[in-house]
């Protein structure tokens, strides 16, 4: 019993919707956001340190291009002296050729030393050859062990480069003034004679470890990352450490390196390794060790927690508003909609809840909903009230239309009018009355078809103001323009003659006893534009705004403004061009009539 009446209150506690919301969002978020926690931190720190190893990879690797470059240099340049010392050693020459190939040697080396910044090069010749024992640039070949390791004779390959470490290496005091020993990687080749293997002649490119060792540590400023240059042998020939230069790997290192010695990237004894062979045989090595990775993934992972510690209240303070918003919104509404009856039109505008943005794009659901809400009562109301009215329309409408067939006062005034010409013996002044007459009505009864040229349009208002003219002794002139071709396009029938009548019979008054009435026909963008102006009186701002309203509604009001609310009832049709009428009009500055339908053709029978 007890259970079932705690369901009940906890039953009763959740069943406001805005409680169901917050609920259903913290379900929804907070335990997935423990278990997507765990997950992020794994995931992020794999990415992370994927991205820090990618990152120091690249940096290696564009090291080790550099590096390359710089060896390939030092081959070019012994290539280069290659071809110097072939003409040097040629047999049968005399004393000054000899004098001017160990010129231009010397130029030469010089020339390569400065340029490319070598630390030295040195040409090693027969000691009783010409030059041999210059000191500078040439020296002896008895000498040639002081620069070269004891073994070199066992690693010459043909004319191949032998790149060898030497320690604590002087020049002489004329070539440079630093006496400081340095230690430097030297790029050698040796000409072996083929007969007893002995060193023909030899030179020799140094280039200062110092160069490679900068390299490598201005890539890795501030880092716990190490690379180092080694040879085959395992000697450290540059390095992030400048004190471990001229030292040997350590063996376990060693064997690393040569049991991986296929893969590029490896990881062994907390060490992520990249290794790639340089072009002179020697290896390139970087290694990253684990706690550094750790180190910087910790640093993001602190700063996205943070981020999120700090984000989730803020989200859940903005979901609870919300909420509070909508469920505000949905309660009023259903508020609404249970006082809603037929004939009796809620406003939603007093309840707040029509959206006031002027973009729809901005509505969400229960705008929507509001919105057909609010269209629906509309419909229905104004469905019932058509409903009442359909039988004192029908009546009205069929009375309208067979008013509309013809004026009587319009008659009467015409037929008087002919009777006083007669009477004063304008007998053509009658007559001519009665033409035009005839012709109005020939020409209104010609065509029963909704849609007539603009041509016959133009005719019929021609006609009727020909009548007008007559009856108003004058008063009323009138000037019609068309742009060429205008007049085959087609409109609606009976268009222009209530607009014609108005400015007539409302725009004549004491002030302006003349009427001057222009009608123009243009060319729009794929339109027609018809525009009727008068100098009459004009209208009031009232009688404006109402005349617009009415144009606007598109009714047809029986009492007032009858023919034009008919003619843009009829005109606004697709099946008539989808046109608007727009009017001005002001006191004593007449009124300017602005018809637009879209440009439709005679269609074939």
């Amino acid at each position: 019993m007890a259970i079932k009446v705690l369901i009940i209150h906890i039953r009763k506690l959740f069943s406001g919707f805005q409680t169901k919301l917050l609920l259903s969002f913290f379900l929804c978020t907070l335990l997935p956001l423990t278990i997507i926690a765990l997950i992020f931190y794994h995931v992020t720190q794999s990415i992370a340190e994927d991205k820090i190893m990618d990152s120091a990879i690249l940096s290696s690797d564009q090291l080790n291009t550099q590096i390359n470059d710089r060896i390939q240099q030092a081959e070019n340049v012994a290539d280069s002296i290659q071809y110097d010392m072939y003409s040097l050693t040629l047999e049968d020459r005399s004393m000054d050729e000899t004098l001017l190939s160990l010129n231009n040697v010397r130029n030469d080396i010089s020339l390569f030393t400065s340029t490319f910044n070598f630390y030295h090069i040195y040409v090693f010749l027969p000691d009783n050859m010409l030059g041999a024992h210059e000191g500078l640039n040439l020296l002896p070949l008895s000498q040639i062990y002081d620069f070269a390791p004891a073994d070199t004779r066992k690693n010459i390959q043909g004319t191949a480069s032998t790149w060898f470490y030497k320690p604590g290496m002087k020049l002489p005091f004329i070539v440079s003034e630093d006496q400081s020993p340095q230690d430097v990687i030297v790029c050698g080749r040796f000409l072996q004679n083929q007969t007893n293997g002995d060193i023909e002649y030899s030179y020799m490119i140094f280039l200062k470890t110092d160069e490679f060792s900068r390299s490598l540590s201005d890539t890795y400023k501030n880092s716990e990352i190490s690379s180092y240059l080694i040879s085959n042998t395992g000697l450290i020939t540059a390095h992030t450490n400048k004190h471990l230069v001229g030292t040997y790997l350590p063996r376990e290192e060693l064997s690393l390196l040569q049991s991986h010695k296929k893969e590029t990237n490896f990881h062994e004894h907390g060490k992520h390794y990249h290794v790639m062979e340089l072009d002179n045989g020697w290896y390139h090595m970087t290694e990253i060790p684990d706690h550094y990775l750790k180190a910087n993934t910790h640093i993001l992972l602190r700063t996205i927690i943070i981020t999120l510690l700090i984000a989730l209240p803020i989200t859940i303070l903005i979901i609870i508003s919300m909420s509070q918003n909508l469920t505000k919104r949905l309660r009023i509404l259903s508020f609404a909609m249970k006082n809603f009856s037929l004939g009796n039109s809620l406003d939603l505008a007093s309840y707040n809840l029509i959206p006031t943005s002027a973009d729809s794009r901005a509505y969400d659901e229960i705008d929507e909903l509001i919105i057909t809400f609010d269209k629906m009562q509309s419909s229905l109301n104004e469905n019932m009230q058509s409903i009442l009215d359909l039988s004192l329309s029908e009546e009205k409408l069929k009375y309208q239309l067979l008013q509309s067939q013809i004026n009587p006062h319009f008659l009467y005034n015409i037929l008087g009018s002919v009777k006083t010409c007669m009477t004063l013996g304008r007998i053509d002044t009658a007559n001519q009355m009665i033409t035009d007459l005839t012709r109005f009505y020939r020409l209104l009864l010609r065509n029963n078809s909704d849609l007539v040229s603009i041509k016959d349009e133009l005719e019929i208002c021609r006609l009727y103001l020909d009548l007008e003219k007559l009856c108003h002794n004058d008063t009323l002139t009138w000037d019609i323009y068309k742009e060429d071709g205008i007049e085959n396009f087609m409109m609606c029938r009976f268009t222009l003659q209530p607009f014609l009548e108005n400015s007539i019979h409302h725009g004549i008054s004491r002030i302006s006893s003349h009427i001057h009435i222009n009608v123009s026909v243009c060319y729009g963008d794929d339109t027609v534009i018809i525009t009727i102006t008068d100098n009459g009186c004009g209208m009031t701002v009232k009688q404006l705004n109402d005349l617009k309203k009415t144009l606007k509604d598109k009714k047809i009001d029986y009492e007032k403004h009858y023919g034009i609310g008919n003619v843009n009832q009829r005109i606004s049709s697709p099946s008539f061009g989808n046109g608007n009428i727009q009017i001005e009009s002001s006191i004593g500055k007449g009124t300017r009539i602005t018809i637009l339908f879209d440009q439709m053709e005679e269609k074939d029978p």
